[in-house]
Order: structure tokens, then sequence, then C-alpha cells
């Protein structure tokens, strides 16, 4: 339990958190009673009917899913969670000298333009350097989903915190675990990170670089997410839909019987066939023949085949694409 060091009000608290937000006057601050005012939210846009109703046509669409979904779709659990995420303004800049590959082709083919007999790779020194702004965000909730953290946010829709619209829908607010310095520390290093990616892209090997990152203004802001649970015949279904945008953040769904044969029945088919091209190809069945072609095709039918088999078979986890 904590105790709100501004109405003195006490409110539930895990062991973990160390930002708090008072479900009773909605001020942020720290758990020695530190006022936080860099605090922000992304306004429901969509109700729980309207979140209920985008996810079941989004859902309606997606490959193998019943054309009588809409209708015979009853909903059980519906909740909505604000969850925190710290947003830092990045500024970066990064001078760097490593090498590149680079190639001197000879005695191209007559036949075939464009195509070599000798191909010499070198390596060639390269140098360069990346200015960038980035916006990082950082989910203030340790273990949140994996999706749900990676899901997109209209920063730029942000207004200040107001318990009382998050109220309005009965959401429940979480605690950030991470301090602003955290927080600060965090998206440095993911700046870094995404730095190194830009220079990986223009050489092989870094030999030396240097690194100037300004992380500027970092504020906390909570994004309310409709969590659902409905049922379609005998099983139940969860998803995650963004209360702001309607974006479908991961959604399992059913599949119709014929789908699922479908998916079973190609898979097995395609499993026959690439073992027996594998094992002709290995002299098992029979003297061997075509050895490489054979093993090889035979392995590629085989992947499809388990893939196949495995969506014929597996429940359907859908995401909506940024």
């Amino acid at each position: 339990m904590a105790r709100c060091a501004f109405c003195d009000a006490d409110f539930e608290a895990g062991p973990g958190d160390v930002l708090l937000v008072c479900p009773y006057c909605g001020t942020a601050q720290t758990t020695e009673g530190a006022k936080f005012t860099d605090h922000y939210m992304i306004r429901v846009h969509f109700d729980q009917s309207e979140a209920q109703t985008t996810l079941l046509d989004w859902v309606s669409k997606q490959l193998g899913a019943p054309e009588d979904l809409s209708a015979k779709a009853r909903f059980l659990q519906y909740l909505q969670i604000w969850y925190p995420f710290w947003v830092s303004r990045v500024d970066a800049h990064s001078e760097y000298h490593g090498l590149g590959r680079d190639a001197n082709f000879y005695d191209e083919w007559p036949q075939y333009r464009g195509a070599y007999k000798r191909i010499d790779f070198f390596w060639k020194p390269e140098s360069g350097q990346f200015t960038r702004r980035h916006e990082i965000k950082i989910a203030g909730t340790i273990g949140i989903d994996e999706d749900i953290r990676q899901h997109p946010i209209p920063t730029r829709a942000k207004e200040f915190f107001s318990h009382a619209h998050a109220e309005e829908f009965d959401g429940k607010v979480l605690h950030s675990q991470l301090t602003k310095e955290q927080a600060k520390d965090g998206a440095e290093k993911i700046a870094f990170d995404k730095q190194t990616a830009l220079i990986m892209d223009e050489v092989e090997k870094i030999e030396s670089r240097s690194d100037n990152i300004d992380v500027g203004d970092t504020y906390l802001i909570h994004v309310p997410v409709w969590e659902l649970e409905y049922r379609y015949g005998n099983s139940k279904y969860k998803a995650s839909v963004a209360a702001s945008t309607g974006y479908v953040i991961e959604s399992k769904y059913p599949r119709t019987l014929a789908f699922r044969a479908m998916g079973v029945g190609f898979g097995i088919l395609m499993l026959i066939i690439g073992g027996v091209l594998i094992a002709l190809a290995q002299g098992l069945i029979g003297a061997a023949m075509y050895t490489g072609f054979g093993t090889v095709s035979g392995g590629i039918l085989v992947v499809l085949g388990l893939v196949l088999f495995y969506k014929g078979v597996s429940r359907k986890e859908a995401k909506e694409q940024m």
C-alpha cells in the first residue's frame, strides 16, 4: 500500500513501483512523495463497444476466419488498462571509420551479360557520419507483453493526464516501475544501437567511432488498451486493441474446420513428397539419383509441409501491420 502525498488517500502499489499515480486525485508522484509534472496521456477515442466492433470487423477479414464470426462471437470480459511508457527525444551524432567489402569482376560470360567467371573481394576503407533525432519509447512496466510494448503510440496527440478521463471507462492505471533517470539511460542505449545499425548498413567492420548522444525531453505517457476476451463456439479468444486508435495490437481468432483440414492435408502431402525425394536422393529407396536436387527439393517440401501442418492445427494469432 502507498499513501498519496497530496490528498492523503491510501491506494494499492506493488513492491517494484517507483512512480505512482494516485487513483483519487490523479497526481503522479515518486515513492518519496515528490510530484512529477511531465505526465501525459493519449485520450480514449474507441469505447468498449467500438473496440469490440473494430476487433470483430478486422478479425473477420483474416484468412480462414469463419464467415459468421461477427454474428456469433460473444464477449465475456473487457478491461481497459492504462500502460505507462517513457518517451525521450534523443539527438544523436555519430562519426565512424570502418571497412566495407568491394569486388573486382573479371572475364564476363559472353552468353550472360553481368555474369563473370571470376570475382575477387577485398576490404575498402569507409568513413562517414550520421545525425539523427530519435523518439525512443520504453515501457514503464516490466514484463509487459511484447506486442503491447512495440505497438505504435501517437505521441503528437498527447495531453496532460486526467485520472477522471480514465475513470470514465473504469480504466486501471498502472504505476511505472522505472524512474525517469532509468528511462533516460535506457533511451541512450537504444539510440546508440540505432546509430550502430545505420553504420552497419554502410560497413561490415567498424574500426573506430565517436558518438554524441543527447537525451532531451523525457516524459511519462499513459496509453489506454482494451484487453478483450470473447467466445466463439466452445473456445475462448483474447485480444488487445488500442483504445485511442482502434489498432488491433494482437488477437487470437478461430478458423474454419475446412481451412484447418486443408492446412493439415496439404502439410501431410508435402511431408510425404519431400520425404520420398530425400529417400530417393540418398538411395534409401532404389538407387541414388539426383542427389543434390532431390535433397534440396525434398528439404524445402518438408519445411513447407511442417509450416502448413502447424498452421492447420495451431490457434492463429493475428497482428495488425504497422
